[in-house]
C-alpha cells in the first residue's frame, strides 16, 4: 500500500505559507478596527481611574476626535502596533471623544486638552502631572520610540516614588516600587541601582552579609544593562573593598 505523505509538496507549501502569514500578523501593525480592552467615555474613565488608584498602576488616557489625519495615523500606526498593544493590554486605559457628551468634554477640559489626539500616561495614586506623549513632530517617532517613551515615563514615576520612600526610611516600600518599575521595563539600570542602595543601607544597619550580597548582585545587574553606570561602579567598589578588609 502506498501511504500518503503528510509533507507532500502541496501540503508543505500550505503549511509554510500559513506559518509565514501568522508570523507577519504577529509583528506588523494593521488597521485599527476598535478599542478592544479599552474603557470608553465618562463611565470608562471612572472605572479605569479607580483601578489605577487602587492598584497603584499607570493610567493611559487617549483623547481623540471622530476622524482626522492625525487621529487616523495615531490609531493605525501606533495603537495598532503589536508590541504597543501587548504592553498596554494589562494597563487601565480609556479613550475619550469630547464630542460625545458633556461628561467627556468636561474630562478633556480637566486635563487641559485642546489639541487632538492626546495620549497621556501617569500614575494617579502618586498625584503627579500626566505626561503627554506626542509621536508627531519634525521627525515622527517610530513605534519602538513611542513604546519606549511610555515605558520611560512609567519607570520614572515608580523610581521617583521609590527614592521618596528611601528618604523616609520606608525601605520595604522602596523595594516594592523599584520592582514595579522593573515589571514595566526589566532593562532599567537605574532601578537595579536603587534596589542595590536599599540593600546596601539595610546591610549596614543590620550588619547582614546576605543583604550585602543582594546589594552586590543588583549593582552588578545594573552594570550588565549599562556597563557605563558610574554610580553602580562606585557602589560595587565600596562593597568589594569592604570584603577585602
Amino acid at each position: 500500500m502506498i501511504r500518503s505523505n503528510p509533507f507532500s509538496r502541496p501540503t508543505l507549501f500550505i503549511t509554510v505559507l500559513g506559518l509565514l502569514i501568522n508570523l507577519s500578523l504577529a509583528t506588523r501593525a494593521f488597521p485599527y478596527y476598535g478599542f478592544y480592552g479599552w474603557g470608553t467615555g465618562g463611565l470608562g474613565y471612572d472605572l479605569a481611574l479607580n483601578t489605577a488608584q487602587e492598584e497603584e498602576k499607570p493610567l493611559i488616557l487617549y483623547f481623540h476626535l471622530d476622524s482626522s489625519t492625525w487621529n487616523d495615523r495615531m490609531k493605525n500606526e501606533y495603537l495598532a502596533d503589536y508590541e504597543i498593544n501587548e504592553f498596554l493590554e494589562e494597563l487601565p486605559k480609556v479613550h475619550i471623544n469630547p464630542d460625545e457628551g458633556e461628561t467627556e468634554s468636561a474630562i478633556a477640559s480637566e486635563y487641559n486638552i485642546t489639541r487632538y489626539p492626546a495620549f497621556l500616561v501617569f500614575i494617579p495614586s502618586f498625584n503627579t502631572e500626566p505626561r503627554r506623549i506626542h509621536p508627531f513632530s519634525d521627525t515622527d517617532m517610530t513605534q519602538e520610540e513611542f513604546l519606549n517613551s511610555i515605558k520611560d515615563n512609567i519607570v520614572y514615576e515608580y523610581n521617583h516614588k521609590a527614592f521618596e520612600c528611601v528618604e523616609n526610611e520606608e525601605y520595604e516600600n522602596a523595594l516594592t516600587y523599584f520592582e514595579m518599575a522593573l515589571n514595566y521595563d526589566p532593562e532599567t539600570a537605574y532601578s537595579y541601582y536603587g534596589m542595590g542602595n536599599v540593600y546596601h543601607l539595610l546591610a549596614s544597619e543590620q550588619n547582614d552579609v546576605e543583604l550585602l550580597r543582594k546589594a552586590e548582585e543588583t549593582y552588578s545587574k545594573a552594570l550588565e544593562i549599562d556597563p557605563e553606570h558610574e554610580a553602580s561602579m562606585e557602589a560595587l567598589k565600596k562593597i568589594r573593598g569592604h570584603e577585602e578588609e
